[in-house]
């Protein structure tokens, strides 16, 4: 512990390391001392991306399109700790680093950046569009599958379970969505030209449009919330030791205790890996429906009134959060506690001239 009148406390000798003033006779370090840069054989990152295309006309308004699309990357770059703890007896968290094979003590992780990694993505992807003065529209479906030897998706470089066991890592990308479906459409009301007056200015002149989304959900990974191999880092995987999955088809209720079994995960042994893998629940999907009704009326000479009203999920759907996956969290392991927005209406009107 420190205060702001006494910060340096803890430091070698109690005293400042500023001003720091390096004297190649007698350096001064805080040991054990992290050791970070490029590996020797570094190279840069390569990508390769495949698209194939077939399309056709359908009439004169359709047409539908079908792709199969491809990308890969390889000699990606991720840390990996070259000076790992070795697992023996009397092993702990707090003597991690006298485990270490390189001057024990004195050099803590020694973090090389090498660009052995990779991640592949394949997937089929269609869409069809009409196009019309009254109803246009398009609609979107995917099916692929990502796939990358350790988490690129999160903020600055990854890190790993245990730098002895990187086959381990790989794993469904974070961000991965398997199955996709958008629509989007927008219907011109413009049929009452010949109508009675009175209802030729009712009903003429309107714009609905939408928006329909259809996702499922990204997957997640269960840790222990604990370090139990003993390298000073927390963010261990869980074992598996049974079934994870249930049926999501059960009553909203049952859905927010219980996303997943959690009987299926329990604690690794002390100074075990979790054998669990990465991204191996998947999350709630997403459901939502976005429509907008608008229409210009015309006032004196040029000047014209238009009125809007848009409402975001409109059918109010819950589409629930993220499950809690620490398995060191009883209280929201497994649990849902939070959901997306509910429907929201807004109604605008804007004068032009």
């Amino acid at each position: 512990m420190f205060t702001l009148s006494d910060p340096y406390r803890n430091l070698p000798g109690g005293v400042s390391p500023y001003p720091f003033e390096y004297n190649p006779a007698s350096p001064r370090f805080t040991l054990p001392a992290q050791v970070f840069g490029p590996s020797l054989d570094f190279v840069w990152p390569k990508t390769y991306q495949v698209n194939v295309s077939v399309e056709r006309q359908i009439g004169r308004d359709i047409s539908v399109t079908a792709s199969y699309v491809g990308a890969f990357a390889r000699n990606l770059a991720a840390a990996v700790d070259d000076n790992y703890p070795v697992i023996g007896p009397g092993a702990t968290a707090a003597n991690r680093n006298t485990r270490r094979p390189y001057l024990p003590g004195t050099i803590a992780a020694a973090n090389v950046l090498s660009s052995i990694f990779s991640s592949d993505y394949n997937g089929i992807q269609m869409s069809a569009e009409r196009r019309g003065a009254h109803l246009s529209g398009k609609a979107y479906y995917s099916f692929g599958r990502g796939y990358e030897d350790v988490n690129f998706q999160g903020n600055g470089l990854p890190t790993v379970q245990s730098s002895l066991d990187l086959a381990a890592e790989r794993g469904r990308t974070s961000n991965d969505i398997r199955r996709s479906f958008v629509l989007s459409a927008v219907w011109k009301i413009d049929y009452f030209k010949d109508a009675r007056s009175a209802l030729r200015k009712l009903a003429q002149g309107w714009t609905l449009s939408t928006i329909v989304t259809l996702q499922t959900g990204t997957p997640l990974t269960i840790t222990s919330g604990q370090d139990r191999n003993f390298d000073g880092i927390t963010t261990d995987r869980a074992d598996l030791v049974g079934n994870p999955e249930l049926d999501h088809g059960r009553p909203q209720a049952e859905l927010i205790e219980g996303w997943f079994n959690t009987s299926a995960f329990a604690l690794p042994a002390n100074g075990t890996n979790g054998n669990s893998g990465r991204s191996i629940i998947d999350s709630p999907g997403t459901r939502n429906v976005d429509m907008g009704l608008f229409r210009d009326f015309d006032l004196r000479g040029r000047t014209k009134l238009q009125f809007r009203a848009e409402a975001t999920n409109v059918f109010n759907i819950v589409n629930l959060s993220n499950p809690g996956t620490n398995l060191g969290a009883p209280a929201t392991f497994g649990k849902i506690r939070s959901a997306g927005n509910m429907r929201r209406i807004q109604l605008g009107a804007r004068v032009s001239f």
